[in-house]
């Protein structure tokens, strides 16, 4: 499954990485919590904090199984399964994201409750109609053809199962060249940030119907404004650096210089499979 997108977000020592993070932090495998981890596991604008605002939407209980959409390490899957009880499934390209998403799991004492697979979100393994719900958390700008990964996690949706869509969208601004490196790519040729209008139209044509869509700029401001305070303090051992690799404090920059200049905003998408 290697290819440009995995090569990207590949880190071969990721899980020794983090072990040495913990142990900077004070930590071990045996007494760390998910909210320890969070700093390096939230992978999108908002990290922890949007997870929790986003999450309710999807009316989720210990009843249901769902399934995270390129769930790179498995924060979100894990939250998810901590916080309301669900089983969760998790798809990623990336080998060393599953690989230490799993061992993350045992620590977490969570292997009951979610499994993680390394698998394309265009092919899941998945039987038609097999989940109660779904989301994504910032995947889509690497995947050009949107409508086939969204015609797929329909064919895997119960009916009346939800779908939350969170990624980077286009801003105000939707024909300047965005500035790179960022995040989720190095250049322009693995990015497809593409506007809200574009997502729903995708939707729909899957066959979704569109609950609520909603740009999260408060999101987006709150997380810069505390990455800004974090600025002038010491380095925590535990952040989104190990993930990021080499290039972070120039990603995380260009990131918000793309934001301000108003060519990218976070939004969130609901929508349902029809009964």
């Amino acid at each position: 499954m290697r290819g440009p997108v995995s090569d990207h977000y590949n880190r071969p020592d990721l899980l020794a990485q983090v072990e040495r993070a913990l142990g900077a932090a004070g930590k071990s495998p045996e007494t760390v919590t998910s909210e320890d981890l969070a700093p390096i596991e939230e992978f999108h604008m908002g990290a922890r904090a949007a997870t929790i605002a986003l999450m309710p939407g999807l009316k989720l209980d210990e009843t249901m199984r769902a399934l995270d959409v390129g769930c790179g390490t498995g924060g979100v899957a894990r939250y998810a399964a901590e916080r309301y009880g669900c089983k969760v499934d998790g798809v990623d390209l990336t080998g060393s994201f599953i690989e230490a998403g799993k061992t993350i799991t045992s620590w977490l004492k969570l292997t009951s409750k979610v499994t993680l697979h390394r698998e394309s979100a265009l092919h899941t393994p998945f039987k038609d109609e097999t989940f109660d719900a779904a989301w994504m958390f910032h995947v889509a700008m690497n995947i050009e053809d949107k409508r086939s990964l969204f015609a797929e996690v329909f064919r895997v949706l119960k009916p009346g199962a939800r779908f939350l869509v969170y990624d980077v969208m286009r801003g105000e601004d939707a024909e300047t060249p965005l500035t790179f490196p960022v995040p989720w790519a190095s250049d322009a040729s693995t990015s497809f940030v593409r506007p809200a209008e574009r997502y729903e139209e995708h939707l729909e044509a899957a066959g979704f119907a569109i609950e609520k869509a909603q740009p999260r700029h408060d999101i987006a401001d709150r997380f810069f404004e505390a990455m800004e305070a974090r600025a002038g303090q010491p380095k925590s051992p535990m952040s989104l650096a190990l993930v990021m690799g080499e290039t972070a404090k120039e990603k995380a920059a260009n990131l918000k210089k793309n934001y301000q200049a108003g060519l990218i905003v976070p939004t969130a998408i609901l929508c349902r499979k029809p009964e």
